[in-house]
């Protein structure tokens, strides 16, 4: 989080520097060792919704962003903020550093760069970084948006602009005031959460474990209250240290928790999605040309890449 007087300042609209809590790094970076630049990626702050902390047009950087940090001197080279998050979806996950060609297709990616030249190679930065479920491919050099697509079913972000990678998040899913009730896709618990993907050069594919969830969220300074506490019947969470509860459900239309998508790192076509009522683990990819999978039940599996 930047201090008063640091690039990034402004973006807090004046909130004090010790109110400026709870970004966080909480998984593995990954390091480019010929570009000497580390790529961290960071989660929400607290509160989450942002009317409680300065506005809700403000950015609060660096949270929920990728950063590209100088090995050396700590600098950062460049950032990309995926979100501008309201709801706790943190945005720190794995992220995977592939030489590929890049040829999105339109017909399975959703937000592509008009500048791509398709075909050629560029180093990436690739995977889903976030709750959200959104693969964000971007060059690793530059922090270059290439292309972007959702994988399970999400509702908070309703555009990123291809060509400067401006994220717009779903204004009917934007809490504005205490006691707003919203229906919002993913949960916290993800889309995706902690349990890391993997990737195979065998068939430049990643596979990502994800689940399909929503939650009916409340904007509370009071998690215990009356309302919070029968939204939430059942135990399934009040999460005072963001100013939310939620009621958790599986997304509507299916009747399957866990999901794993295969997706081409250079097309972005999904090459295929299994499904199972269990949630899922860390996968791992084998250059025997399978994937191991396991999941909340103490299940293990084996799939074909």
């Amino acid at each position: 989080m930047p201090a008063p007087g640091e690039p990034g300042d402004e973006t807090w609209g004046g909130v004090p520097y010790a109110e400026r809590v709870h970004v966080g790094s909480w998984m593995p970076a990954s390091y480019d060792p010929e570009l000497r630049l580390i790529y961290q990626g960071t989660s929400v702050t607290s509160p989450a919704p942002k009317f409680l902390l300065g506005g809700v047009e403000n950015k609060h950087l660096y949270h929920n962003s990728t950063l590209a940090l100088d090995v050396e001197t700590g600098e950062i080279r460049w950032f990309y903020q995926h979100l501008n998050d309201h709801w706790d979806l943190d945005h720190p996950f794995e992220r995977l550093l592939v030489d590929t060609a890049v040829a999105p297709d339109a017909d399975a990616v959703s937000w592509i760069n008009p500048r791509i030249q398709p075909g050629e190679v560029r180093k990436v930065v690739t995977g889903v970084p976030g709750k959200t479920g959104l693969v964000y491919t971007l060059d690793r050099e530059t922090g270059e948006v290439l292309w972007a697509r959702p994988t399970v079913a999400q509702n908070v972000i309703s555009d990123i602009d291809g060509a400067t990678g401006a994220v717009t998040e779903n204004a009917e899913v934007t809490f504005t005031a205490l006691g707003q009730e919203v229906l919002a896709c993913p949960t916290w618990a993800g889309g995706k959460d902690w349990e890391a993907g993997a990737y195979s050069p065998l068939t430049n594919a990643m596979y990502m474990p994800l689940r399909n969830t929503c939650a009916r969220m409340l904007a509370t300074d009071n998690v215990r209250s009356e309302r919070a506490r029968a939204l939430t019947a059942g135990g399934q969470g009040g999460l005072e240290i963001y100013a939310l509860a939620a009621r958790h459900q599986l997304t509507p239309g299916t009747d399957y928790l866990g999901t794993i998508h295969a997706v081409s790192a250079e097309t972005g076509e999904t090459a295929w999605v299994h499904e199972q009522r269990a949630a899922t683990m860390p996968l791992m990819a084998t250059g025997g040309g399978l994937i191991f999978a396991g999941d909340v039940n103490g299940r293990f599996k084996a799939l074909e890449q």
